[in-house]
């Protein structure tokens, strides 16, 4: 292994490049000022006990206390869960609007419907008028997800590259603006971000790299 490698194995440096390649990079610089955007991805309300075992674990979330910080972004998204989505709808302020990510239904023993859906509640961003071509920005992203097992410090709940690609698009964000990633977990959206603005270091310049679990803590992606 060379010295200045941070990739583990050659798997792992081949799931670093789909990684990048499915994120890609924004089209284009978005006219008009800097946005400061910000994406909060909790644990969602009831199920704060599963990372129990992380270091920055602190029990349930004040979704009532993170939503009224969000108020001071030009935009921002919020995950939740479907469960959780009329309880959290009555904490944001009005103009909200509910995007949903299609994620399949998980293999789990119920006596109910399995939930195959997640809401993300967003707001603000920017405003972009489609050219011929361009690619279209929707409230719904159809897009299955499985188990990351070549992401450092994974935890669970971790964001596909789909989905952070979407979540971008959905902000109309753009290189020169700043996203807050409020609940970073094992940093997939900070490093889809920095793929998204041209801040990733390309392949030529860097081999793939992931940084050691040992440096990671988070409460979710």
């Amino acid at each position: 292994m060379r010295r200045d490698a941070v990739c583990c194995s050659t798997r792992c440096r081949q799931a670093r490049h789909r990684f990048a390649r499915t994120v890609g990079q924004a089209e284009a610089v978005a006219v008009g000022r800097p946005l400061r955007l910000a994406y909060a991805d909790p644990p969602y309300p009831g199920n704060a006990y599963l990372y129990r075992g992380h270091c920055d674990y602190a029990g349930e979330v004040d979704h009532a206390a993170l939503i009224a910080g969000l108020q001071k972004y030009d935009g921002w998204a919020l995950s939740t869960s479907a469960v959780a989505l009329p309880a959290v709808l009555a904490l944001c302020p009005p103009g909200v609007r509910v995007a949903a990510w299609h994620r399949g239904p998980r293999t789990t023993p119920s006596r109910w419907p399995l939930t195959a859906w997640e809401p993300v509640i967003y707001i603000g961003g920017r405003q972009i008028v489609a050219t011929p071509g361009a690619e279209r920005r929707t409230d719904s992203l159809v897009h299955g997800v499985c188990a990351m097992t070549t992401l450092p410090g994974r935890v669970i709940g971790a964001k596909p590259a789909e989905f952070c690609r979407w979540l971008f698009t959905l902000l109309g964000a753009a290189p020169g603006d700043t996203l807050d990633d409020l609940f970073p977990g094992s940093g997939v959206v900070a490093r889809a971000w920095a793929v998204f603005t041209g801040a990733e270091p390309s392949s030529e310049a860097r081999d793939d790299i992931s940084e050691p679990a040992a440096e990671t803590c988070g409460r979710t992606a």
